[in-house]
């Protein structure tokens, strides 16, 4: 009676595993970035929703964007109720439109916009993604 294998079943074994490995860590990679990229932007895009609430519960909000790290929070009045961290925590870069490095979201005591169309690019890695923000503050996921 036999027990255990033999040493070439197990190198068998080890380099079927390690060809799995092969092929399945970049498709986890850049299923990871992808992941990345679209919780950052579904983090902008909850927290321009927060702000429009908060501007019609007080009469105006406004959504910041900023570079270095990048993040995002919304001010109301002098305060500042919520923050998303995109680089920090995600690991996400925002490319604005017109290259700038910051941008500011205005909602009036309506929840509606004053701000130019702003495209908000979101990219990690190869992977990425854009939120585009109406004159009015509405939001567009192309």
């Amino acid at each position: 009676m036999r027990h255990g294998h033999t040493l070439f079943e197990l190198c068998a074994a080890l380099l079927l595993a390690s060809l799995a490995a092969s092929v399945l860590v970049p498709a986890g990679r850049i299923f990871r970035d992808r992941m990345a990229v679209v919780a950052a932007r579904e983090a902008v895009a909850g927290l321009v929703a927060e702000a429009r609430m908060a501007a019609l519960a007080h009469g105006g909000a406004r959504v910041r964007l900023a570079a270095g790290p990048w993040r995002c929070w919304i001010e109301v009045g002098d305060s500042v109720s919520a923050i998303a961290a995109l680089e920090r925590d995600l690991g996400v870069v925002v490319s604005l439109s017109r290259e700038r490095l910051e941008t500011s979201l205005d909602y009036d005591a309506l929840g509606l916009g004053s701000v130019a169309s702003e495209t908000l690019r979101f990219r990690r890695g190869d992977q990425q993604s854009a939120l585009i923000v109406s004159g009015y503050g509405r939001l567009r996921r192309p």
